[in-house]
């Protein structure tokens, strides 16, 4: 027969009389552990390790002993899954105060008296066991409704909040179904580790580059589910996904070695009732028109064309930056323009070969270079591709050297790094109106 195992509880108290008393009234619940200062307690605690549920501390024992047990509770990972009860003088409001402030999790006074002992740390127990069964929920219900491997919305639990929100729909909405371009060649070049970093890496950029009220899952192998509602227009989807293609290339911290591109199909309601099913039909549809288009681009249902395309030449800006934080805000500014960047002084002829357009705006990026920058400008003035083109530089905030010498090389505007997006959208608008 199975011996029922009693709870341990650590009473630390210098005087030996008290020990006593609390010995005598929880020895038939406890097993009792004792200590005399608080070193002793430290010891027992790293000893028994998860076996203690309860603590008694009396803040007697010498204010410096017991903030320090206190203090220790607070960051000891072990120690501070153990609710404390400070032990305190009758009436001692203020060491009372200092024992909550420092994270006891309530208080019994000497002289004591057993009943109401019994009841505060009966409460205490209650609490820590509501509050841990409390935190078992939320994991499981986490890990049944998240991807293991990623950590946004799984499969089920996607088509379960987009079906929800769609009953509900009187607003316009889109989804957005995201498929990463000849995954199996990752997967056969680079092998299944590498492959799995490059799905977690892409779950991580979608689900900081779209809005927090987005709901964003993992539905497929390399496929993606983004569902956007209470849109105040469709612009507004069109220009998230054109704006993740462009993070994605011009990804500014890159966490995998290979480059990645995605195809993006989506549907958009107007407010009328639709079900998961055929919205997501339509995504997926646009999805392979998509694919079919090149791939590394998004296509919309019921268009043949990306709203994006243009019957007129769109106006051509040429970067260059070695600083991927810089070039991916330059792409995020730079919405309405064939932003083309280069990362060596050799590039140019390859802009060239891209585009029969002269760029109509140069970026140079001369933040990262030593001085003022100003042997970076001369080299890349001197193309001559590049002479007679108004130029922007990208200068460190505050380098006085590198404004005059951007100033004194003919920059019609300058903008500080680290760039500010917004700041940088109205200073450059003009070139483009």
């Amino acid at each position: 027969m199975t011996m029922y195992k009693k709870r341990k509880m650590l009473i630390v108290d210098s005087i030996d009389i008290d020990r006593d008393i609390l010995k005598d009234i929880f020895k038939n619940e406890f097993d009792i552990l004792e200590a005399s200062d608080g070193q002793a307690a430290v010891e027992l605690v790293n000893q028994h390790k998860n076996q203690i549920c309860v603590a008694l501390l009396d803040m007697q024992i010498s204010m410096v002993s017991s903030a320090s047990l206190l203090e220790y509770h607070s960051t000891d990972p072990v120690f501070s899954k153990i609710p404390v009860i400070a032990i305190t003088i009758n009436d001692d409001t203020r060491t009372q105060m200092e024992a909550f402030q420092m994270g006891a999790a309530d208080y019994i006074t000497k002289p004591f008296i057993e009943e109401i002992i019994r009841y505060r740390i009966k409460n205490v127990l209650s609490t820590c066991q509501a509050e841990q069964a409390a935190q078992e929920t939320e994991i499981l219900r986490v890990k049944a409704e998240r991807d293991m491997m990623t950590g946004i919305y799984n499969k089920v639990t996607s088509e379960h909040l987009v079906s929800s929100l769609l009953a509900a729909n009187d607003t316009i909405c889109a989804m957005l179904v995201i498929d990463i371009d000849d995954f199996k060649q990752v997967n056969d070049v680079y092998g299944h580790l590498e492959g799995d970093r490059v799905i977690c890496a892409i779950a991580d950029m979608l689900s900081n580059h779209f809005r927090k009220t987005d709901i964003v899952g993992r539905i497929g192998g390399d496929e993606f589910l983004v569902f956007m509602s209470g849109l105040p227009s469709m612009e507004l989807a069109r220009q998230k996904a054109d704006n993740f293609l462009k993070l994605l290339k011009y990804k500014p911290v890159p966490t995998y070695p290979i480059h990645v591109s995605v195809s993006i199909g989506m549907a958009i309601t107007q407010p009328r009732s639709y079900t998961y099913r055929e919205l997501f039909k339509q995504a997926d549809e646009a999805l392979y028109q998509a694919k079919r288009n090149g791939k590394g681009q998004y296509a919309e249902y019921g268009l043949e064309k990306s709203p994006k395309a243009r019957k007129h030449p769109v106006p051509n800006a040429l970067l260059f930056s070695k600083n991927r934080d810089i070039c991916n805000a330059i792409h995020l500014i730079s919405e309405d323009i064939q932003l083309f960047t280069i990362v060596s002084q050799d590039e140019p002829a390859d802009f060239k070969k891209e585009s029969s357009q002269k760029p109509y705006l140069l970026y140079i990026d001369i933040s990262a270079e030593d001085g003022g920058g100003d042997v970076l400008l001369k080299q890349m003035l001197a193309e001559d591709y590049l002479q007679d083109i108004p130029f922007i530089a990208i200068c460190q905030e505050g380098n006085i050297k590198q404004y005059s010498a951007a100033i004194q090389k003919g920059a019609v505007d300058i903008l500080p790094a680290p760039i500010d997006t917004e700041f940088a959208k109205r200073r450059i608008k003009e070139f483009f109106c």
